[in-house]
C-alpha cells in the first residue's frame, strides 16, 4: 500500500541535522564520518555505502531515535506540524494506541518551565562554554540557560506540582503507568546545557539541550516526551530575541546562536532549529507584519555555499518572507565562520 506523505526524506534529514553534501552525509548508524550515506530526495530514501544501513524516510527516523514507524510519523508531523491523521492515512496509524494528552496552554507551559528552570543550577564547566562563545555572566542569567540536573530527577514533576503547575500536555514529562509515576524526560546520557526557547510573545515555549555528548552526531535535542504515554511535542517553536518592533529582524538557524549574535550586535534574531524547519515561520511572521517590521535577513550557516539541502531553505524561507511582503536580504560572512554567532565573536578586537 502506498501513502501519500505529508513531507519528505529532506524534511526528515533536517530535522535530524544530518546536513548532507551533494545528496551525502556522515552515518549516524556506524558512526563513519566520510560521508558515505547516500541520501536520496526523489525516492525519499537512503543508504550507507559503508555498512549498508538502508530503508525510507520513516526507518531513517525511526531507528535513530529507537521508535516505531508509527510513532516516527506522528512525531514528524508534530514537529512540521502537518496533519498526521489526515483522511487516507488512519489505516497506516492505527498501530498507534497510546493514550496522549491534549498540550497544555502556551501561559501553563510556560509557567511550568519558569518554575522548572529555576530548580537547575549552571556548572561551571557548562558557564565557561558560554562565556567562550561571548556571552557574560548577566546575559547568562539573563536568557536562563542552566545544566541538565545530575541527580534526583525524578522529584521534578512532583516538585511542580506542589508549585501548583500543570505537568500533563507539557513538552518533556509523561506518565508512566507501570509504576503509576509522572516522570520528567531527562537522563545522565542526555546532560548538557538546557537552553530555554522564547518565542516572539515573550514564553518559553519550549527548551534545547545542547548535549554534552552528541548522539548518532546530533548536538541538539529538544525536551520533548512526544512518543511517551501522555506525552506531548514542543513542536520545534521559532526562538525570537530582541525588538519585535524593530524595522529589520534576522533569521538564523539555532537559538542559542540568535542569542549570542543578538548580545554581541544588538540586533534582533528568529531562530528556526534547522535550515528546513521552517513550519512556524508563518505564524511569526504575521506578528511581525502586524509589529511595523519592514524587512527580514536570511542569516543561515554559511554551509549553505556548498550544502544544497541549507540552501533549499534558504530559498524557502526568503519565498515565505516575501508572501508576507516583506523586503527581503541575504547575508554572507568569511565562511571560516560557520554561525553568524562566530562571526561576529571573531570581530570583537580584544578577541582577534
Amino acid at each position: 500500500m502506498a501513502y501519500d506523505f505529508p513531507f519528505g526524506i529532506s524534511d526528515v534529514v533536517g530535522i535530524l541535522n544530518l546536513q548532507p553534501v551533494r545528496g551525502y552525509a556522515n552515518c549516524p548508524f556506524c558512526g563513519d564520518n566520510r560521508r558515505k550515506m547516500n541520501i536520496n530526495f526523489e525516492k525519499n530514501v537512503f543508504r550507507c555505502n559503508y555498512c549498508g544501513e538502508s530503508g525510507g524516510m520513516l526507518a531513517l527516523y525511526a531507528k535513530i531515535m529507537n521508535i516505531s514507524s508509527s510513532d516516527a510519523y506522528r512525531e514528524i508531523c508534530a514537529i512540521l506540524r502537518t496533519p498526521g491523521y489526515s483522511a487516507g492515512r488512519k489505516d497506516y496509524m492505527s498501530s498507534f494506541n497510546r493514550e496522549k494528552s491534549q498540550t497544555a496552554s502556551p501561559e501553563q507551559i510556560h509557567q511550568t518551565y519558569t518554575a522548572l528552570f529555576s530548580m537547575f543550577t549552571l556548572s561551571q564547566r557548562h558557564r565557561d562554554n558560554l562565556i567562550s562563545r561571548g556571552l557574560t555572566d548577566e546575559q547568562i542569567e539573563r536568557y536562563g540557560f542552566r545544566s541538565t540536573p545530575t541527580a534526583g530527577i525524578e522529584q521534578y514533576p512532583y516538585r511542580l506540582i506542589e508549585r501548583g503547575c500543570t505537568i500533563s500536555g507539557v513538552p518533556g514529562f509523561y506518565f508512566d503507568a507501570a509504576n503509576n509515576r509522572w516522570k520528567m524526560k531527562m537522563s545522565a546520557k542526555c546532560s548538557g546545557i538546557v537552553i530555554p526557547v522564547v518565542t516572539v510573545g515573550g514564553l518559553t515555549a519550549g527548551a534545547q539541550i545542547r548535549l554534552d555528548v552528541p548522539i548518532y552526531g546530533c548536538k541538539y535535542l529538544w525536551f520533548s516526551s512526544a512518543n511517551e504515554n501522555i506525552g506531548a511535542s514542543c513542536g520545534s517553536p521559532v526562538g525570537f530575541v530582541g525588538n519585535p518592533h524593530d524595522k529589520t529582524v534576522y533569521v538564523t538557524e539555532g537559538y542559542l546562536k540568535a542569542v549570542i549574535a543578538h548580545c554581541l550586535s544588538g540586533l534582533t534574531f528568529a531562530a528556526v532549529a534547522g535550515a528546513n524547519n521552517y513550519s512556524n515561520l508563518a505564524d511569526l511572521f504575521a506578528v511581525l507584519k502586524q509589529n511595523g517590521v519592514e524587512q527580514i535577513v536570511e542569516a543561515y550557516d554559511m554551509d549553505k555555499l556548498t550544502n544544497t539541502h541549507v540552501e533549499k531553505g534558504c530559498r524557502r524561507l526568503v519565498g515565505l518572507a516575501a508572501e508576507y511582503g516583506f523586503n527581503v536580504r541575504r547575508i554572507k560572512w568569511n565562511p571560516a565562520y560557520k554561525g553568524i554567532d562566530d562571526y561576529l565573536y571573531s570581530m570583537i578586537p580584544q578577541q582577534k
